[in-house]
């Protein structure tokens, strides 16, 4: 039985539940912060990382269950194992970098609005709730708290794109919030309970109709949110009519946080997840080639750099579907690639963006003149999206291919390759115009409203660019944590142990 530690302690104990209360409490205290607003993002999320890399290292044997009403499986718990929590590390960190470049370079009104503060805090703490707990109908809580500040967000500029974009996430969130809500009606109906632990125990006993229908419930909702074909078409247009800000928060954090509740759910309930596995596989396939060739087609920057994140959605999704250690570990590893190489390139092309009277491909041709610093660091961040050496995105990626050829399984290798092709073939297709020299007067203007290049505000994105080059020189430093990670989100029998005290 693996170990566990319950904890029904006093609030000033440093347990999980402050990963979650935190961000509310300093949100609901937002008056009283007045221009320290940004600061206090920052170092919030920071002191979060921390205490999330405090409580991994807690729990290398077993879970750290915090206990809230009664007793699992009877009251409303956390669950931070090593997974969730090595999850909760990377995007709090990920939201404290776009709080510091928030703070040293958004001049746009409405990213100084103690509005904005607020509903990245209430994102934060939503997304971390959603990773962390262990019961099925909070979980639904922190979905549609995370995706009521995620809408919001993306309508926060509020002229008519941002709006059209924040109407078309609110449409299509409630859809999925519906069919989630319907999953967790008809498991506490069928199962007689709501937590995680305790429906994976008894879900092999519904019949088998019902099983497939809640299964299908939660496919299309949490498919949906975790962006997969054929649930993704709305995504492009959202990332464009948001600021860039917004879509490396939804990129980075949000879709990571649903990709984890997509898989631990699949993983945890289901007593042979090998067939829904599989289907995920082709689905993550299916995703990442149909993206990447999208992709080549586009002429607004956001749009591609959308279809791009589809595309390493499907590859994380093609790994994790797998269900095999390595492999499993290899897809968590691209996934904090993905992270930090998308925070890039997103919050670069908000420097671009600010120099340019668009996002179209023509408006930015020769941005590498007045932008050398943010050009750089874009093809530093391309390149480890292709997976070039020696960046993080080349280890990740050779290690999924190297854990599929150690199984004998060669059809994903190949659909890994082409779709670095095809990502070469954009990327550098953008980055040529970058670089291609234009007259003068052709990049006269500049707008403002959006941040600028000083040196304060590039120093989040020099962050991320060692972390890319010193995770590709030196993924061991990763290694253990992704081992571990991928070992407990396949441990189905030692999760419902833990909790349950019995063995599945």
């Amino acid at each position: 039985m693996m170990d566990q530690i319950l904890l029904q302690s006093p609030l000033l104990t440093p347990t999980p539940i402050w990963l979650i209360a935190l961000p509310l409490l300093v949100a609901f205290l937002s008056p009283l912060w007045g221009r320290a607003r940004w600061p206090l993002l920052f170092g919030v999320h920071l002191g979060l990382f921390a205490l999330a890399l405090w409580l991994l290292a807690g729990v290398q044997d077993g879970p750290l269950i915090e206990t809230l009403v009664i007793a699992p499986p009877l009251g409303i718990h956390l669950h931070a194992d090593a997974v969730s929590l090595l999850l909760v590390a990377l995007l709090t960190f990920a939201v404290a970098l776009v709080a510091a470049f928030l703070w040293q370079g958004a001049r746009a009104p409405h990213w100084q609005s103690r509005q904005a503060f607020v509903l990245i805090m209430l994102l934060s703490a939503g997304c971390n709730g959603m990773l962390l707990t262990g019961d099925l109908f909070n979980l639904y809580v922190f979905i549609e708290i995370a995706g009521v500040s995620a809408y919001l967000l993306s309508a926060l500029r509020r002229d008519a794109a941002a709006l059209e974009a924040g109407l078309k996430y609110l449409i299509i969130g409630a859809v999925s919030a519906v069919f989630i809500l319907f999953a967790t009606v008809l498991t506490y109906i069928t199962t007689g309970t709501l937590n995680l632990a305790a429906i994976g125990m008894a879900f092999a006993d519904i019949p088998a109709a019902m099983q497939i229908l809640i299964g299908l419930l939660l496919l299309v909702g949490l498919g949906i949110k975790a962006e997969l074909f054929p649930f993704n078409v709305w995504v492009p247009e959202i990332y464009r009519g948001s600021d860039p800000e917004a879509s490396a928060l939804f990129s980075g954090v949000v879709v990571k946080a649903f990709l984890f509740v997509l898989f631990n759910l699949v993983f945890l309930i289901l007593a042979d997840p090998a067939v829904v596995g599989r289907w995920l596989m082709i689905l993550g396939g299916v995703t990442m080639v149909i993206a990447e060739l999208t992709a080549l087609r586009q002429r607004d920057l956001r749009r591609m750099l959308a279809y791009s994140s589809l595309g390493q959605v499907g590859l994380i999704t093609l790994a994790l579907g797998f269900a095999e250690t390595t492999v499993v570990a290899g897809g968590l590893f691209h996934l904090v690639n993905h992270t930090l190489a998308k925070l890039l390139l997103f919050m670069v092309a908000a420097l671009m963006l600010s120099r340019a009277s668009s996002g179209h491909l023509d408006a930015l041709t020769g941005i590498a003149r007045r932008l050398p610093l943010a050009a750089g660091l874009f093809v530093l961040g391309s390149l480890s999206m292709l997976g070039l050496p020696p960046l993080a995105g080349f280890m990740s990626k050779l290690w999924i291919m190297a854990g599929f050829a150690e199984a004998g399984v060669f059809w994903p290798i190949a659909l890994i390759l082409l779709g670095a092709l095809l990502e070469a073939a954009y990327f550098f297709r953008w980055i040529a115009l970058f670089y291609r020299p234009v007259p003068a007067p052709r990049l006269a203007s500049d707008p403002v409203g959006l941040p600028t290049a000083s040196s304060a505000v590039t120093w989040p994105l020099l962050v991320l660019a060692v972390l890319l080059i010193g995770f590709g020189l030196a993924p061991v430093l990763l290694e253990p944590a992704l081992n571990l990670a991928a070992e407990v989100l396949l441990d189905r029998s030692g999760a419902i142990e833990a909790v349950m005290g019995v063995r599945p």
